[in-house]
């Protein structure tokens, strides 16, 4: 059963779309390197493929809803993937971006408990699929698995704790934007006092991460970029220099 939260979903803009295609596996003998799942053994990353269904999602699409009884796992093979809460009225506050390798849903899965977030793709994504039975037994031949379920459900809940010191401590939508877009750039490609990363969400999806909405993330970049502050070229944003950026999310001037 899921929330009031949840079911407003359908209601706001989300939509379910059936997979285009099914792939085949053999497609993504490397899909797990350079990711947690690398860690796994061999034989263990043999078998999690061989229970694996790939699917081919386009944009939109909702994996799970919060508050949601889970009967799969979700693992990331390409695209991107939305995790966020969202309340009766239909605002949406998004914790984390999921990527290549990420595994969605273990956590609920081996406890069996309610997903405490919803997951849709913003982009096209291919996600593979493991029903909660297979995933069980694949756990129990395999109890290393636990230990990356622990660190998936830390690396949301220090999303979580981002996004909420973003939110949670100042009124002034500016200071949130500059902060989110400093946490962003320590990711990015970084270079002395600047940093630069690519930037492909909308307005909107940036409003999700800050509690704000469309407008006021759109005049607040117009006036980002007339102080100086940031540059967006295509995708691409850059922060000629963080120390500034960090003393406007500070101060507001």
């Amino acid at each position: 059963m899921t929330s009031t939260a949840a079911q407003v979903a359908f209601k706001c803009g989300w939509s379910v779309r059936t997979p285009q295609l099914v792939s085949n596996k053999r497609e993504f003998r490397c899909w797990a390197a350079s990711t947690p799942l690398e860690t796994l053994p061999a034989v263990a990353l043999r078998e999690l493929e061989s229970i694996m269904s790939i699917v081919d999602y386009n944009s939109g699409h909702i994996l799970f809803l919060e508050q949601e009884s889970l009967s799969q796992v979700f693992v990331v093979i390409a695209g991107e993937v939305r995790l966020s809460l969202q309340d009766a009225g239909g605002r949406r506050l998004t914790l984390r971006v999921a990527k290549r390798g990420a595994v969605l849903g273990m956590h609920s899965t081996l406890f069996g408990s309610p997903s405490e977030w919803s997951a849709d793709t913003l982009f096209p994504s291919k996600i593979g699929l493991i029903e909660r039975s297979a995933f069980l037994r694949f756990a129990q031949r395999h109890p290393e698995i636990n230990q990356l379920a622990a660190i998936e459900l830390m690396t949301i809940h220090r999303n979580a704790c981002a996004t909420l010191r973003i939110v949670g401590l100042t009124t002034c939508v500016r200071k949130r934007l500059a902060s989110q877009l400093l946490e962003w750039g320590q990711r990015g490609n970084i270079t002395g006092d600047q940093t630069q990363f690519r930037m492909a969400l909308t307005h909107s999806q940036i409003a999700e991460f800050i509690g704000a909405v469309r407008e006021t993330v759109t005049r607040a970049l117009i006036a980002f970029k007339q102080r100086g502050l940031v540059e967006i070229r295509g995708s691409m944003l850059r922060i000629p220099s963080t120390t500034a950026l960090r003393m406007y999310a500070e101060r507001g001037h």
